[in-house]
């Protein structure tokens, strides 16, 4: 069984993401496994076993505070040298409308097989634009919740405290949306094209004017071509 489908070079494709978007996006997957992993030595009694791949908890530690420094720096490659991407991504969160909310209702039939058909959607469809809101802003919230529990002699003790809680949730928040994401951006029957979207930059014509119309219609068909004259 082929979990990813093959990348056809030889069928016209379309560019989906540039290539500072796709080197913070697996920058942040990696880091972001480090940190769950090494978290959840520290996290978790029964995770002791993870310890000994990262020589022990002090390891474990080491690892997750570089990790955590490291996926800090891919956030700042991101708003640096991709910041018109980052203003084009949100302006197509604020499109969230009907169209996403019918989207999101009747994916579960279509996770489940049956057939659906879906309205159509603009760059990111209405899980996505979803899990663009969620996934962000629990890593917003590890990362300065974090921080201040690395160096909680400078911030108010009651801050502090109540970062513990914080951290752990949003670590539970993170880890399922990246998972549901990992499955549904790669290996979902349908959605395994995206996978190579985040990976070589490309798509498949064909795929992109059905998943996502609007946004193919806006950025190659004729209305972007009405929009360049």
């Amino acid at each position: 069984m082929q979990l990813v489908p093959e990348y056809r070079a030889d069928v016209k494709r379309v560019e989906r993401f540039n290539f500072v978007a796709r080197m913070t996006h697996w920058g942040h997957t990696v880091t972001f496994i480090l940190c769950l992993l090494t978290g959840l030595v520290l996290f978790l009694d029964s995770a002791d076993w993870l310890a000994v791949i990262f020589g022990g908890f002090s390891g474990a530690g080491l690892v997750h505070r570089i990790a955590a420094v490291t996926l800090t720096i891919f956030l700042v490659i991101f708003v640096i040298f991709d910041f018109k991407g980052i203003v084009d991504w949100v302006k197509d969160l604020l499109r969230f409308g009907k169209n996403d909310i019918i989207f999101v209702m009747k994916f579960p039939l279509e996770f489940l097989g049956f057939p659906v058909k879906m309205p159509p959607q603009t760059r990111f469809n209405g899980g996505e634009k979803g899990n663009s809101m969620l996934t962000p802003t629990s890593v917003i919230l590890l990362v300065l919740s974090g921080y201040i529990m690395w160096f909680p002699a400078i911030f108010p003790a009651g801050l502090v405290r109540v970062c513990y809680p914080i951290h752990d949730i949003a670590m539970v928040l993170a880890t399922f949306m990246v998972c549901m994401h990992g499955y549904l951006g790669s290996f979902h029957p349908g959605s395994g094209e995206s996978f190579w979207g985040m990976w070589k930059g490309t798509v498949r014509d064909d795929w992109a004017q059905h998943h996502h119309p609007i946004w193919y219609e806006e950025t190659y068909g004729d209305k972007a071509d009405k929009d360049a004259e």
